[in-house]
């Protein structure tokens, strides 16, 4: 495992917590979406057609689907910036059909980041929520429990 995708790992695992604990029900709902897309991608990376991973490139095209529909349906700023950066991972997996001098490990080395990007962006999200002083979705629901009890 190259540092690079260490490193992916770490701030990715770190981020989901962040999103989890800090966020609200889009930031909560948008980790979803990573985990599940982390889930899928594992058995679909080695579906090919000639240099393109199709599945792969097909998740990545309902993901981005996923945090579109997000960007619409709730009033945040980063689900706009984790669609655009989902965007040009699909920009990647074109250029790896279409141009030959693409590499796999270039178009894994762009995936990472621009999925570093994406992740980073959704937990700057959470952030800022925090710094508003909005309560977390978690707090939410612990309140309206004791609400219901009394």
């Amino acid at each position: 495992m190259t540092p690079f995708v260490l490193l992916y790992l770490v701030v990715s695992l770190a981020a989901m917590a962040i999103l989890w604990l800090k966020g609200g029900h889009p930031e909560r709902l948008g980790a979803l979406f990573w985990l599940v897309s982390w889930m899928l991608q594992l058995p679909l990376n080695d579906v090919h057609f000639g240099d393109l991973r199709w599945g792969v490139a097909l998740l990545d095209l309902a993901f981005f689907g996923a945090f579109l529909w997000l960007a619409l349906r709730y009033e945040r700023w980063w689900p706009l910036g984790v669609s655009a950066c989902l965007l040009l991972v699909l920009g990647v997996h074109l250029s790896a059909l279409l141009i030959p001098e693409v590499t796999p490990m270039g178009e894994a080395s762009a995936q990472l980041g621009l999925g570093m990007l994406a992740v980073l962006l959704q937990a700057a999200g959470a952030f800022e929520r925090w710094l508003a002083g909005e309560a977390p979705a978690s707090a939410s629901a612990v309140w309206s429990r004791r609400q219901r009890a009394t």
